[in-house]
């Protein structure tokens, strides 16, 4: 019999969490493991589960409360749960909480480490709360070794409670799709002689799409023919656009919102830019060096180990928009570096982020956490 997994799911919205859940649902033996995910049908993330017949059970997107712990347990008890697999801060507190009032071994994901927004309380109080919660949790999936260090030195788990499962992404699929789906340039106004920088983000603070704009400002003057494209959502992206708007970029920032496979975006770009403060480890930015994108990020957890500096690409200090348009006036005047860190990108991506790793290494972690109940 199949060990039966319930993933817990924040969003269901592109982004870390609902992506892994996807290609763990794709890749894995389903004689082996049989998953139901429960989340907000708030993305297009939850009709592909149900196209793959996953049972979907909806969990309202509000406010955290009461229901969402007795919703978990009832699908625990009534779908004969075996394992409990979180992921993100709601989930991995009503999860991991359903989970031990049941006696089901939970694993948790951190998708990231993100508390240093709160006020100063509320960051002592989160460390607080996953520093308890990790008592309840048989194993914590880590998508980076820099997110596992970290998480080390907060003290949110134990060394041999933690894995680390790198984030991959299936590069036949990758290839296919820009072989026969890709997006053409003409159909978002653009031409062969423009310049265009991308990025595909979710509008968050987190992801600082404002320093990226910010430096498009200081390089739209001297750089004809520049355009910024940026691909994604989310709470921030009204802010975002009014901000455009107010730096006169109207006609040079393109906002596609979510498109259905981002991967189409990318052989429109010369450039992929990455903003963030902080990441677990970006997909979006392994799928842009998968696609031989030159990429300029930020040299932030995640990012660094993404991108070998100067090697697979440039990383630059956050926040900085002077430091971030210099090295994309540096590439933008290179096209043969461009092409080199494409290349050297690419053989990068290919060797250290393929899915197969992702997907064997967290069903280990299954197995064991199972075999630990």
């Amino acid at each position: 019999m199949p060990i039966r997994v319930l993933q817990l799911l924040v969003t269901s919205s592109p982004g870390g969490g609902p992506k892994q859940v996807y290609d763990l649902i794709r890749y894995l033996s389903r004689e082996e493991f049989q998953f139901v995910v429960a989340g907000p049908r708030d993305g297009i993330f939850f009709e592909r589960f149900e196209e793959f017949g996953v049972r979907v059970e909806e969990l309202p997107i509000r406010r955290l409360g009461v229901r969402h712990l007795l919703s978990t347990i009832r699908l625990i008890r009534a779908l004969g749960i075996q394992l409990v697999h979180t992921h993100g801060k709601g989930p991995g507190l009503y999860g991991r909480l359903a989970a031990w009032w049941t006696g089901v071994p939970a694993v948790h994901t951190f998708h990231g480490i993100h508390y240093g927004g709160y006020p100063w309380l509320g960051q002592k109080l989160y460390l607080a709360l996953e520093r308890r919660l990790c008592r309840l949790t048989r194993a914590i999936i880590n998508v980076s070794a820099s997110q596992e260090a970290e998480g080390l030195s907060l003290r949110l788990f134990q060394p041999f409670q933690s894995a680390v499962v790198v984030n991959g992404i299936d590069f036949e699929e990758l290839d296919g799709i820009i072989a026969t789906a890709s997006i053409r340039r003409e159909s978002l106004g653009l031409t062969a002689d423009d310049l265009v920088l991308g990025c595909v983000t979710r509008f968050d603070p987190i992801k600082r799409v404002e320093t990226l704009l910010r430096a498009f400002e200081l390089l739209a003057p001297r750089i004809p023919r520049l355009t910024l494209l940026l691909v994604g959502g989310g709470g921030e992206e009204e802010r975002i656009r009014r901000l455009a708007a107010k730096m006169g970029l109207r006609k040079q920032v393109i906002f596609t919102g979510f498109l259905e496979n981002s991967l189409r975006i990318y052989p429109a770009l010369d450039l992929y830019v990455a903003t963030s403060l902080k990441e677990g480890l970006p997909l979006s930015l392994v799928e842009a060096m998968g696609a031989s994108l030159p990429v300029v990020a930020t040299d932030v957890p995640g990012h660094r180990d993404v991108v070998v500096h100067g090697e697979t690409g440039l990383l630059v200090p956050p926040d900085n928009p002077a430091a971030l348009a210099d090295a994309i006036t540096s590439l933008l005047a290179d096209p043969e570096r461009r092409r080199r860190l494409g290349e050297a990108g690419r053989q990068w991506a290919l060797k250290e982020f393929s899915i197969q790793p992702m997907t064997a290494g967290t069903a280990k972690v299954y197995r064991r956490a199972i075999a630990l109940a």
